[in-house]
C-alpha cells in the first residue's frame, strides 16, 4: 500500500512540475507530454526497483543467518537462492536483446554463482554449518551476500538499458 500511495504522490509531483516546467519551453504541447511520460516512467520505475530492492531481506539479516539451527538455516538459505533465481530470471527477461555483452555475460555469471552456492549449500555438512564465524560455512554467508548485491548492481544495470531501449 505504501508503494501505491509513494507511485501516486510521485507520479502527481512528476506531472505538476512537468506542466510548470512546459509553459517555459518552446516544444509543442505532445513532444512536452511524451518527454513527460518518459520521465515519469523512469521515476517509477527506479522506485519500483527501490521498493523491489527494500522488500528482500538481506542474507545477513534473516532468522536462517542469526540462528544456530541447521534445518533452519538450509532451509532460510535455500529460501535465498530461490528469492535469487527468482530475482536473476527477472532480470534475464527485463534485459534488452540489444544490451552489450559484457552485460549480457553479467547476467549469465549471476547464474553460474547461484547454481555454484545452490551445490555448496549441499555440500556443507552439519559440523562445518556450526562454525559460522570462519570455514564453509562463513565463506558460504559472504558469497550470498555477494550474489545478492551482484544481483543489485545488475538489476540498476537492466533498468538504465531499459530506459535506453524506450527512448
Amino acid at each position: 500500500m505504501k508503494y501505491i500511495l509513494a507511485t501516486t504522490f510521485l507520479t502527481t509531483a512528476m506531472l505538476a512540475a512537468t506542466a510548470f516546467v512546459a509553459q517555459a519551453d518552446d516544444r509543442n504541447i505532445p513532444e512536452k507530454i511524451r518527454d513527460a511520460a518518459h520521465e515519469t516512467k523512469a521515476v517509477i520505475v527506479g522506485t519500483a526497483n527501490h521498493a523491489g530492492k527494500v522488500t528482500r531481506a538481506a542474507w545477513f539479516k534473516t532468522k536462517a543467518y542469526l540462528g544456530d539451527d541447521m534445518p533452519v538455516y538450509r532451509e532460510g538459505a535455500h529460501a535465498t537462492l530461490a528469492g535469487l533465481a527468482m530475482e536473476i530470471a527477472e532480470l534475464k527477461r527485463q534485459t534488452p536483446a540489444d544490451s552489450p555483452a559484457y552485460f549480457r555475460t553479467r547476467i549469465l555469471s549471476l547464474d553460474q554463482q547461484h547454481d555454484y552456492l545452490s551445490k555448496r549449500l549441499a555440500l556443507l555438512s552439519h559440523e562445518e554449518l556450526r562454525e559460522r564465524s570462519a570455514g564453509s560455512r562463513y565463506d558460504f554467508d559472504r558469497c550470498v551476500a555477494d550474489l545478492e548485491q551482484a544481483v543489485d548492481q545488475a538489476a540498476n544495470g537492466a533498468s538504465m538499458f531499459k530506459m535506453i531501449a524506450g527512448k
